[in-house]
């Protein structure tokens, strides 16, 4: 009965003790430039308006619909963007947050009920009141990484168009990238 007992205590600790290590073990580091050149169209939106200090601020939810085009499949495909934004009417300044979702193409419902192939939150400012220059942090899926990037986009209407680790539609040397691991 006494060896039983351990037995069974020498198996539990050997199990914590493999799962310490598989735990302890990190992939090999890993980095990849990557950029993505996306448009979208405004399908939903509410705004409303309030006044301070002589200043007009608008504050916009709005759901745009689209494509993302890169060489990193992960970022390609059909793209559903999520924003809040808050604009200074008088002045053209403001701030923006929200989500970035890609999905793989398909004729069918885009981005509805599809596993998503990147996801990312956004955060960032806007200028002149149709610039926006932000940052993008999430990740990508199949194989799994981190996403870090810069954002640039334009809105004009009810289109915005921009890109994500490139240099358009303004000239700074925005990047992004995907990583994963650690020493």
């Amino acid at each position: 009965m006494r060896r039983k007992k351990h037995l069974f205590w020498l198996a539990g600790l050997g199990l914590f003790v493999l799962v310490g290590v598989a735990a302890a073990t990190q992939p090999h580091p890993q980095t990849a430039d990557v950029s993505a050149a996306f448009t979208a169209d405004q399908v939903r939106s509410h705004s409303r308006t309030c006044m301070q200090d002589g200043n007009t601020f608008r504050i916009t939810n709005a759901v745009w619909h689209g494509t993302s085009t890169s060489a990193e499949l992960r970022l390609a495909g059909n793209l559903v963007l999520s924003t809040r934004t808050v604009l200074n009417e008088t002045t053209g300044d403001g701030w923006f947050s929200g989500t970035w979702r890609t999905t793989a193409p398909s004729q069918m419902k885009p981005g509805k009920g599809r596993r998503p192939r990147s996801n990312a939150r956004l955060s960032g400012v806007i200028d002149n009141g149709t610039h926006l220059d932000g940052l993008a942090t999430g990740q990508a899926y199949a194989p799994w990484a981190r996403l870090l990037g810069n954002l640039s986009a334009t809105v004009i209407n009810t289109t915005v168009s921009g890109e994500l680790g490139a240099n358009a539609p303004v000239a700074p040397d925005n990047s992004a990238l995907l990583y994963r691991g650690g020493c």
